[in-house]
């Protein structure tokens, strides 16, 4: 559990830098502190640098129990191809949050501009794959199930058989242990 809080606060971290980025370079209208804390207060009064913070903590809570919900996922699928999972659930965090969220009025703050939502898909992707590669990093191994996927293990297989070369113009089938016939 400690694996995925401190993997999800350094992926929200990470998300909050290129948010900065972004918001400084005008390519976005807010920072995820004003967005986080306009689910629990006003967006006049977030221009007041302790109500920041407060939706700033906020926004780090939730991205650290999306990390342990990461964590779960790669306990229970394995921790083969951990960037797609990582992409996956971020994305289907952003669709989640940022979407559904703002239709049912989770937030009194929405962001109206269509780079304000690319951004956030960007920043949402860099949080999953920072989140799902410092899981990794920093986890004991064992935690990890030794399960991976049906393709992983078609492609393991697939290198490991011996593959026997059979002549292209050859009236012998190499595989065979028969006498060659002879064509007349």
């Amino acid at each position: 559990m400690s694996v995925g809080i401190l993997g999800g606060l350094i992926g929200a971290l990470c998300m909050d830098v290129s948010s900065l980025i972004l918001w400084r370079t005008k390519k976005t209208e807010s920072l995820h502190g004003h967005i986080a804390g306009s689910m629990i207060m006003s967006p006049i009064k977030l221009n007041q640098r302790k109500n920041f913070i407060l939706g700033q903590i906020f926004h780090m809570t939730v991205a650290s129990g999306i990390g342990v919900g990461m964590v779960e996922i790669l306990k229970k699928y394995g921790k083969d191809n951990h960037n797609l999972k990582g992409g996956f659930l971020s994305v289907l965090t952003w669709g989640f949050l940022y979407i559904f969220g703002q239709k049912m009025g989770f937030y009194r703050m929405n962001p109206r501009l269509t780079k304000s939502s690319y951004s956030e898909i960007w920043q949402h992707l860099v949080y999953g794959l920072v989140t799902s590669n410092a899981i990794v990093a920093l986890a004991d191994p064992t935690i990890f199930s030794k399960k991976s996927s049906i393709n992983t293990q078609a492609l393991i297989q697939g290198k490991n058989r011996v593959r026997s070369v059979q002549p292209i113009y050859s009236d012998v089938n190499a595989d065979s242990t028969e006498s060659p016939k002879v064509i007349n």
